[in-house]
């Protein structure tokens, strides 16, 4: 795929968000909310249904992009140290790519280490759910399934081990 070809892609996923977003007089899912559920693969196909299968856990439910600008890939990198560290407390880093992928894509390689969920939501269909109006957003959900954070756009890792940890503590 070129490259205008990709910014074509992101833009018009970006503008859906924004419409269906505007067309939600509440704005998407807002703190104290339960989590709608959903199902979605992961990079090799296997389904996981949220928050059914992390019942119990904190998750931190990161959208984003491979074609991105905005997303940090380095920060999708570095919520495995996250995970390791906290995973015995219960908490769950989940990573959703909001758009197409190609398995032959040599960028995905870079991702098979990480032992969390990454998936995939190549329509936009989940995030909309979700109420996502731009790339990267995170939401923090705590062990019954409710929405206890939101934070769209780009963060450290510093601020979302913090988002976690206030609801995991």
């Amino acid at each position: 795929m070129t490259l205008a070809g990709r910014w074509y892609r992101i833009g018009l996923l970006l503008l859906i968000l924004v419409i269906s977003s505007a067309c939600n007089k509440r704005g998407g899912l807002q703190i104290g909310d339960a989590v709608p559920s959903v199902t979605l693969k992961d990079f090799h196909g296997k389904s996981v249904s949220l928050p059914q299968d992390l019942k119990g856990r904190v998750i931190l439910l990161r959208f984003w992009s491979l074609d991105c600008e905005f997303c940090d890939k380095e920060t999708v990198m570095g919520l495995e140290s996250l995970y390791q560290k906290y995973r015995q407390k219960g908490f769950m880093p989940v990573a959703v790519n909001v758009s197409s992928i190609d398995p032959n894509d040599e960028s995905l390689k870079d991702f098979e280490q990480l032992t969390f969920p990454m998936l995939v939501d190549q329509r936009g269909i989940v995030a909309k759910k979700f109420g996502v109006i731009g790339l990267p957003t995170s939401f923090v959900i705590d062990s019954e399934g409710v929405l206890r954070e939101k934070l769209t756009g780009e963060a450290g890792l510093d601020e979302l081990e913090r988002l976690f940890t206030t609801i995991l503590n």
